[in-house]
């Protein structure tokens, strides 16, 4: 089965198979007179990021720009592996994580950490991180465009909120938004059984900014794309449902983290608190059991990730003095 899917307008989903599961990552190849990527993926899936582009007769010396909206491993991992089997590409990143890719000594460490779950297995699944040469590496400012003709002008947006190193890239030619994990992950086999799009926000360890993703919701409504190309996994026109999901959901997860962790509760506290929020999206499906579709360690992270941002903000009202009153 191929692995590659026609979007139209010369724009190509690629399911790298993170993990070796299916609609799990994309990766997306667009093309103008010049050709990009965009998202690589961990190293473990690069050989199926390399067998959809042969499976779309693209040669790697025509790969002119690799874009990444971030740098965590399973988007990022493998860009210090494919860069050296393409010789002409640039790669673009934002500016907060140029330097993680140049050294990704730092960025290896925090993700085993936050992925303690894998214990041993930590290589197979996401691969060795290996480092980008530094003159390989283009950081666009905040609006920059990217000109890759036949009409096709990419504009480069920060979008914080998932990490302070994330951005989009909007597309002028489909009109579509590669959000990367600004908006959180779309599953999509659980999406077909309810018939809409089933998305969750990302608040992983150890940058997640609720407000900064409200607001980051609230920028892209009014870019306005018509598609949104998720990297978790695909795409949807179903836009302003998507950012308003996610604002209810961000609102709502720090929210009853914030009172669970007032009355002591733990990690997993919230943890089951996220799930049960996460359950009444499709309350009208209650017999459906959601751990089938959604890996446990996205939640865990979701949980671990905003306590982070909770405990942070404690500390730092602790320095200034300010008492909370509940």
């Amino acid at each position: 089965m191929s692995n590659t899917v026609n979007l139209g307008r010369e724009t190509y989903q690629i399911d790298i198979y993170e993990g070796g599961k299916p609609e799990r990552t994309s990766v997306y190849l667009i093309r103008g007179a010049k050709t990009a990527l965009v998202e690589v993926g961990a190293s473990s899936c690069t050989e199926n990021l390399l067998s959809g582009l042969d499976s779309l007769n693209i040669s790697l010396p025509s790969i002119d720009y690799i874009i990444l909206t971030h740098i965590h491993i399973d988007h990022a991992g493998g860009a210090g592996t494919l860069i050296k089997k393409t010789p002409n590409a640039r790669l673009m990143v934002h500016p907060r994580g140029a330097r993680h890719l140049i050294n990704p000594a730092r960025l290896v460490e925090g993700t085993r950490a936050a992925y303690s779950v894998y214990d041993n297995c930590f290589d197979q699944v996401f691969g060795q991180v290996e480092p980008v040469e530094e003159e390989c590496i283009y950081t666009p400012e905040e609006g920059e465009q990217l000109d890759l003709g036949k009409g096709r002008v990419l504009t480069f947006y920060y979008t914080p909120g998932h990490a302070r190193h994330h951005m989009a890239i909007y597309d002028g030619l489909t009109r579509g938004l590669f959000c990367g994990d600004a908006l959180g992950a779309v599953y999509r086999p659980l999406s077909r059984i309810i018939g809409r799009d089933f998305v969750i926000p990302a608040t992983p360890p150890s940058e997640f900014e609720p407000a900064e993703g409200i607001a980051v919701c609230d920028m892209i409504g009014g870019i306005a794309p018509e598609v949104l190309y998720f990297s978790h996994f695909g795409i949807s026109k179903n836009v302003g449902y998507i950012l308003e999901r996610n604002r209810q959901l961000l609102q709502q997860f720090t929210n009853s983290a914030g009172r669970i962790l007032s009355e002591n509760g733990s990690v997993k506290d919230v943890e089951d608190k996220f799930w049960e929020l996460i359950n009444m999206q499709i309350s009208e499906f209650s017999n459906l059991d959601l751990r089938q579709f959604i890996p446990l360690i996205d939640v865990q992270l979701c949980a671990e990730g905003i306590v982070d941002y909770l405990k942070k903000e404690g500390r730092k009202n602790q320095a200034k003095g300010v008492r909370i009153v509940e």
